[in-house]
């Protein structure tokens, strides 16, 4: 059987709207699952609208974390610092995963862990620094364009 996941991927693909989605799927044992979903998936037209911006995002975000591990791997040691520094590339990779999908939670956490970035020294460079503030508003741009206040789906409990 297909998962709930995929199954409400494959509708807003085929172009249905949010709400009849929800309308057909809430009578589901998992009404709470089929909520989040929703919510945290973009919808067919945003996608289009803004996949250039979105690829922009991930190919910012995927040459950070290339720099990152070209990096850590130029040690060439095994060691606690090394995998202690695997960490944010990881992490990186999730996020990226998340934003190639359109997932809420990817802008959100890109949003957050950039901004707090910028706290490490080694971030203060220029390159660095362009990128991150890039990275920022971009992120924060895509997360208010696809996700708009007050368009979510909302149970009527």
């Amino acid at each position: 059987m297909e998962s709930m996941e995929k199954e409400i991927e494959k509708k807003l693909l085929a172009g249905e709207s949010k709400q009849a989605i929800w309308q057909e799927m809430q009578s589901e044992k998992e009404a709470e699952k089929v909520l989040f979903y929703l919510n945290n998936k973009a919808g067919l037209k945003e996608r289009v609208r803004f996949q250039y911006a979105n690829l922009a995002l991930a190919l910012m975000l995927a040459f950070m974390t290339a720099k990152e591990l070209i990096t850590l791997f130029s040690f060439g040691r095994l060691d606690i610092p090394f995998l202690t520094g695997l960490v944010v590339p990881i992490i990186n990779v999730y996020i990226l995963k998340e934003i190639l999908r359109f997932h809420r939670l990817g802008y959100q956490y890109l949003f957050v862990l950039t901004t707090l970035s910028l706290i490490l020294p080694k971030n203060h460079a220029a390159l660095e620094l362009s990128m991150s503030i890039a990275m920022i508003t971009l992120s924060g741009f895509l997360y208010l364009k696809l996700f708009p206040k007050g368009e979510g789906v909302r149970s009527e409990e």
